[in-house]
Formats: C-alpha cells, structure tokens, sequence
C-alpha cells in the first residue's frame, strides 16, 4: 500500500500536547457519560410495592429500553448494569435482560459494520496518531482473508498473533471481564467486532449467545441460595 511507503514524519512535542488534550477530553465525556448512566440506573431503580402496581409495566419497560441503549453504548459498564437490573428485575426478569443483551450488542455489531472505515482512519489523525491511522487504511485496503495475517505480521509478540487466530474466544473472555468499560465496555467491544470485519454475525451471534450466559447464571444460583 502506498500509505506503508511512505515515511512518517516523527511526532513533534506540540503534536504529543495536542494528543494528549484530546485524549483528556475523550476520557473526560466517557467518565461523565459512566456518570450519567449510574445516575439514570437510580432513578429508575424499581420499588415495587402494592399501591404502585399500576406503574410497574411502564417502569420495567423503560428500565429495558434504558439498559439496551446504554449496553450498546461504547465505555459504558455493561456488564456491571446487567447483573443490576436482573437483579432489580427479580427472576423472570433475567431471561428478559439477556434477551435485550443479546439485542444491544446485536445492535452495535451492526453499527460497526455500517460505520465507513474512513471514520476510524479520520479520527486517528484528528488525535495525530498518524502510524495507527496509517496501519488502518492499510489494514482496510485489503480483502477480508488477508486482514489477520497482515495484523498478525505487525504484532510485536508471538501471543499476539495466537490471539488473534482465537478472536472469537479472546471477544466472549472479554465481554465478561469485570471494568471491561475501560477498553469499550460491552458496546465498544461488538462495535470494534463489527468494524474489523473479522467476525461473520452468525458465529458471532451464537458467541455472544454463550458468552453473556455466566451474569444470568449467577444471579439465578444466587438467589435460589438466599
């Protein structure tokens, strides 16, 4: 590719500021949006007693809309706000929510696939990281079969390539990672799935199927013990 050709004028100290200051802006959106997400969690935390029997379906309805929105939401904790509303939900509110996790990372897989590979390229030189915005467009030229050996060619270990060959388990290993919001959170993580093209939606639709099943899981076995 023309782009690998080409030398790369070094990063200058003014260009590693301005990096950083956006970097510091990104962190600053994804902190408070993580602060949002709890904050709207609470205040439509279900209490359900007797004479608010009438509210109780729209509640739980919004509550489900919400947590689909947010679970398809790059960097916000998914994970942690799944296992928070199945708990709030009760029993047969855990089958629900990871019937609308299945949707949410359905939904942003499929926003990965829609968003045009020159988006990524194009905010990598806005933060002046021109070899990562270099590596994707190259990384994009190619057809699809020849995408994990060119990743594979410019990993710095031998791990790495070995991971990369075993995607589809390292993608379910870190769906289910706790504080997973600080490298995508469940959101990001499907949406990066979907942009790289390395991932059919079938095989990944049957992945995430198993993957999400240890939160319902523990939550059924930890209510069936109280």
């Amino acid at each position: 590719m023309e782009t690998e050709g080409k030398a790369l004028t070094p990063p200058t100290g003014s260009t590693w500021v301005l990096t950083l200051a956006k970097l510091s802006i990104l962190v600053l959106v994804i902190v408070v949006a993580n602060i949002a997400a709890w904050w709207l969690i609470d205040r439509i935390e279900l209490r359900i007693w007797p004479e608010h029997m009438e509210i109780v379906d729209r509640a739980v309805l919004i509550s489900l809309i919400l947590y689909i929105c947010l679970m398809a939401t790059p960097f916000i904790p998914g994970v942690e706000i799944g296992l928070a509303l199945m708990t709030m939900l009760g029993p047969k509110g855990i089958l629900v929510t990871y019937a609308c996790t299945l949707v949410a990372l359905s939904i942003s897989f499929g926003i990965g696939r829609l968003i045009p590979p020159n988006t990524l390229i194009v905010f990598l030189q806005w933060l002046h990281l021109a070899r990562a915005a270099a590596l994707v467009k190259n990384f994009y030229g190619l057809q699809t079969e020849d995408r994990l050996n060119y990743l594979a060619e410019r990993l710095p270990t031998r791990t790495l390539p070995a991971l990369l060959k075993r995607r589809y388990l390292v993608l379910a290993v870190l769906l289910n990672v706790p504080g997973n919001a600080v490298i995508g959170g469940g959101g990001g993580l499907a949406m990066m799935a979907g942009m790289s093209r390395l991932y059919s939606f079938p095989t990944y639709l049957l992945l995430i199927s198993v993957a999400i099943l240890p939160g319902p899981i523990v939550v059924m076995l930890s209510k069936s013990l109280i």
